[in-house]
């Protein structure tokens, strides 16, 4: 295959007002529960605004065989509208030098059990990083093909 996923990272930011193992919690609908459990979890401590501490959490995936099956369980939770989007918004969401796909999820809905695809800031990015050995490959078609990409008629 010309192209293949060679990195899933999750980030984001839990305020001191905010619980964190609800957070984590919130994120089984974005990676599966037993996943989560068997990955390193790294917390970095920040200090935000008055001195707040915040807590940056990343979670990385690079093994091919989690990848594939976060990947199928981010394709299921996706609905066909939110695909339409990510296919009109790929070019925004597509960094080409770095080959990773971005997607931002609204981390308050998160929390309430709803996905929601998002411009703002209190997110949960999700960053598809992508490998190829040749030039000229269309990402957009991998992803398409892949399922997290749907075209709109």
């Amino acid at each position: 295959m010309d192209i293949t996923i060679s990195k899933i990272e999750y980030s984001f930011s839990i305020h001191a007002t905010e619980d964190f193992d609800k957070n984590l919690e919130a994120l089984t609908n974005l990676i599966p529960e037993e996943l989560i459990q068997e990955t390193e979890v790294v917390v970095e401590e920040l200090v935000g605004g008055y001195d707040n501490p915040i807590e940056y959490v990343s979670i990385t995936f690079s093994n091919k065989k989690l990848i594939n099956r976060i990947l199928a369980h981010l394709v299921n939770q996706f609905s066909k509208e939110q695909k339409q989007q990510l296919f009109t918004e790929f070019e925004e969401r597509f960094n080409q030098d770095k080959k990773s796909f971005h997607i931002r999820i609204d981390k308050q809905a998160m929390l309430s059990n709803h996905l929601s695809v998002s411009l703002g800031t209190n997110i949960i990015k999700i960053e598809i990083k992508l490998r190829s050995y040749i030039k000229n490959v269309d990402f957009k078609q991998f992803l398409i093909d892949n399922g997290l990409l749907m075209k709109n008629y």
